[in-house]
């Protein structure tokens, strides 16, 4: 028997949301927002980890998810380079 077929499309109500989600849960998707609203201002990875009290890393992962579910396409001066000289300690701030 196959799985029933289920409509991910649904929109979940921001109120239900910290009902549903854990405070750590929380705390991240309000890093990751700020995180993409520090990118649209081109802030550099470096200076929004800081800003934030992240690591590089979270703000890179939220680069690579915004590339990869499209996001740049939504905001018209959301531009990020992808190269990553800045791992190796070489800094473009």
């Amino acid at each position: 028997m196959s799985k029933p077929k289920i409509d991910k499309n649904i929109q979940i109500p921001t109120e239900i949301l910290p009902k549903l989600l854990t405070p750590s849960e929380m705390r991240m998707i309000k890093n990751r927002f700020q995180i993409v609203n520090l990118l649209e201002d081109r802030l550099s990875i470096r200076s929004i980890a800081k800003e934030l009290k992240v690591g590089t890393d979270t703000v890179v992962r939220v680069i690579r998810l915004t590339e990869i579910k499209g996001f740049k396409k939504k905001t018209p001066r959301f531009k990020i380079k992808s190269s990553t000289p800045w791992i190796f300690g070489k800094s473009n701030d």
